[in-house]
C-alpha cells in the first residue's frame, strides 16, 4: 500500500502545526491503522492559502492521484486540503474516481470505513447545495440584466460591434452599459446569407456558394457549415415582433420582456444560451434560454427567420448517418494537402463497384478552392498496405529510426539516474541541517539567536523546494521517456503484427489496425505521405 500525505501551512513560523509536524502525525496514524505500507509520498505546500487550489504541490498530488501513484491520501486536518467546500468536494470526487481512500487525522474522516464514506456524502451534499445556490443567483442576475437589453460582452456577432452608452440609475448616478451597434457592410452580408440559404435550402450548398465567391468571415477564414449555422440560428438578427414573441413562447423560452416590448424594430438578445462542460461549449435547449428585446435594430423578418430555423431542423433529421460499408479503408486518415479531409465516393456500375477518394474542399467549393486529383480507392488502399509491410521490415528506415530513438532514451535514463543521486544526497544533507537547526531553535526559542536560526531554516527550506522541483522534473521526464519507449516498442510490434496478419483480416479489422498505427496520410496530387504515430516529423 502506498500512502500520500498532503500538508499545508499559510506561512512558516517554526511552531505548532508546521508541515513537518503534520507529516509526522499522519505517519504515526498510518502505521497504527494500515498494514503493509510500502511507501509514503509527501506533498508539502508552505506559504499557500487554503482558499483556492492554486498550489504547486497540491496540483502535483492531484496529477499523481489520476496516474494511480498511491492508494490512500492523508492529511492532518480537512482544511489542509481546502477551506472551500466545493473545492474539497471536487478533490474527494477525483479520489473516488481513482479508487483512492481519504483520511483526515484530526476529524477521524476516513473514507475506507462506512462512517467516513457517509461523512463524504454529507460534504458532497453541502457542496452541491452551494453550487445550486450560486447557479440560482446567477440566473436571477441574468434575468435582471436581460430586461435591460444590454450587451454583456464577449465576441460580438457578425454585423455588430459593442458600443458604450451612458445612463442614470434610480438614484441619479451616472452609469455605463454597452449595446450592439451596426456594421452596415457586415449586416449586408448577413442578409445575403439568409436569402441564399432560403434559395438553396441546405447549409452544404450555401457553404459551396461562399467558397466559390471567395466570401470570408470577419477573421478572414472561409465559412464552413458550422459557422454559417451559428449565424443563421442567432436570434440577434431577428426583428422582435408579435410572431417572434409567439415563436419563443411556443418553445417555452423564458421571455424577460412583455409582449408590448416586441415592437417590430429591435433585435433580440439571448442569455443562458450555452454552457461550458469539460472545455466544450454546449448549446442549451431553447427552454433554458432567456429572451429579451435588445437596444439594437433587427434585420431579418420574423417569418423568414423562423422559416430558416424550420429548414435547418428538418435537414438535420434527414442528414445521412456515416456508413460502415466495405469501401474506403483509409477514409478517417486521409487528408488533402490543402488541409481538408478526403471522403470516399462510390459509383456502382454494371461491371462492378468503383470507388475513389475526393477532397472535401474541392467538392464543396466545386473546384474553386482546391482542384487536387482524385485517388483511385482500391489501388490506394492496396498501396498503403504494401508500404506498411515494407516499413515493418527490420532494415527499413522507419525501424532503424525507431531503434535509434529507443537507444537515446536508454542513454538519457543513465544520465538522469546519476543526476538524481546527486540531488537526493544534497536534499538529505539540507534536511539534516534543518533538523539540527530546529533542535537549536527549540533550545533558544526566547533568545535573539532564534531570529537568525529561523532565517537559516527559511533559506534552507527554499533551497530544498528548488531541489524537489528539480527531482520532480527529472521524474516527470523519466515518466515521459518511459511512455515514449513503450510507445516505440508498441509501434514496432504493431507494424510487424500488421504485416504478418493483414492478408487474413476482414475490412473492419484492417481499418481498426490502421488507426492504431497511422497518424495521417496526406495526398498532394502527386504523392502520398504516410505519417506513422510517434514517428519523427
Amino acid at each position: 500500500m502506498r500512502i500520500a500525505i498532503y500538508s499545508r501551512k499559510s506561512k512558516f513560523t517554526g511552531k505548532g502545526e508546521s508541515t513537518q509536524n503534520q507529516i509526522e502525525m499522519c505517519k504515526e496514524y498510518a502505521k497504527k491503522h494500515f498494514a503493509n505500507i510500502e511507501d509514503f509520498l509527501i506533498y508539502e505546500d508552505e506559504g499557500f492559502s487554503g482558499g483556492n487550489t492554486d498550489r504547486p504541490e497540491y496540483r502535483r498530488m492531484i496529477k499523481d492521484a489520476r496516474n494511480g501513484k498511491f492508494d490512500v491520501l492523508m492529511c492532518y486536518r480537512l482544511d489542509r486540503i481546502s477551506r472551500n467546500i466545493a473545492d474539497f468536494s471536487d478533490t474527494i470526487e477525483i479520489l473516488q474516481d481513482n479508487d483512492i481512500a481519504f483520511v483526515s487525522v484530526r476529524e477521524q474522516f476516513d473514507t475506507s470505513t462506512p462512517m467516513g464514506r457517509a461523512m463524504m456524502y454529507i460534504a458532497s451534499v453541502f457542496a452541491q447545495l452551494e453550487r445550486e445556490t450560486i447557479a440560482e443567483r446567477i440566473r436571477d442576475n441574468m434575468l435582471q440584466l436581460a430586461r435591460s437589453g444590454r450587451w454583456l460582452g464577449g465576441r460580438t456577432p457578425l454585423g455588430y460591434k459593442s458600443e458604450p452608452i451612458e445612463y442614470y440609475d434610480a438614484d441619479m448616478n451616472k452609469r455605463k452599459m454597452y449595446k450592439l451597434s451596426a456594421i452596415p457592410e457586415e449586416l449586408k452580408l448577413v442578409k445575403i446569407l439568409y436569402k441564399k440559404f432560403l434559395e438553396f435550402g441546405t447549409l452544404t450548398k450555401l457553404e459551396s456558394w461562399t467558397l466559390e465567391n471567395n466570401i470570408k468571415t470577419r477573421s478572414n477564414n472561409y465559412f464552413d457549415r458550422k459557422s454559417l449555422k451559428l449565424i443563421l440560428t442567432n436570434p440577434v438578427y431577428l426583428i422582435a415582433d408579435e410572431l417572434a414573441y409567439e415563436y419563443f413562447k411556443s418553445l417555452k423560452s423564458d421571455i424577460a420582456c412583455s409582449k408590448n416590448d416586441f415592437d417590430g424594430i429591435h433585435g433580440l438578445m439571448v442569455f443562458n444560451k450555452h454552457q461550458e462542460k469539460k472545455s466544450k461549449v454546449i448549446r442549451k435547449d431553447e427552454e433554458e434560454w432567456i429572451i429579451a428585446v435588445g437596444k439594437h435594430k433587427g434585420i431579418i423578418e420574423s417569418k423568414d427567420w423562423i422559416q430558416v430555423q424550420n429548414l435547418i431542423k428538418e435537414n438535420s433529421k434527414k442528414a445521412p448517418r456515416a456508413g460502415t460499408g466495405q469501401y474506403g479503408l483509409i477514409t478517417p486518415l486521409l487528408k488533402c494537402s490543402c488541409g481538408s479531409k478526403m471522403r470516399v465516393s462510390i459509383n456502382k456500375k454494371s461491371y462492378g463497384t468503383y470507388y475513389y477518394y475526393k477532397c472535401l474542399m474541392k467538392e464543396r467549393s466545386r473546384g474553386s478552392r482546391c482542384n487536387v486529383k482524385n485517388l483511385n480507392g482500391k489501388a490506394t488502399d492496396e498501396l498503403i498496405i504494401n508500404e506498411l509491410k515494407k516499413m515493418a521490415k527490420s532494415d527499413s528506415e522507419l525501424m532503424k529510426n525507431l531503434e535509434r530513438r529507443r537507444n537515446n532514451i536508454s542513454n538519457l535514463k543513465s544520465e538522469a539516474y546519476c543526476k538524481k543521486k546527486e540531488l537526493e544526497k544534497e536534499l538529505a544533507e539540507k534536511e539534516k541541517a534543518i533538523r539540527n537547526l530546529t533542535i537549536q531553535l527549540s533550545q533558544n526559542e526566547s533568545s535573539t539567536a532564534a531570529k537568525y536560526i529561523i532565517e537559516q531554516i527559511e533559506n534552507l527550506d527554499k533551497e530544498i523546494k528548488k531541489i524537489k522541483d528539480k527531482l520532480y522534473n527529472i521524474n516527470e521526464k523519466e515518466e515521459i521517456n518511459l511512455i515514449e519507449k513503450n510507445n516505440l516498442d508498441m509501434i514496432k510490434d504493431l507494424l510487424k503484427h500488421f504485416a504478418n496478419t493483414v492478408d487474413n483480416l476482414n475490412f473492419e479489422e484492417k481499418k481498426k489496425f490502421l488507426r492504431q498505427i497511422v497518424n495521417e496520410i496526406v495526398w498532394d496530387g502527386k504523392k502520398l505521405e504516410i505519417n506513422i504515430i510517434g514517428q519523427d516529423r
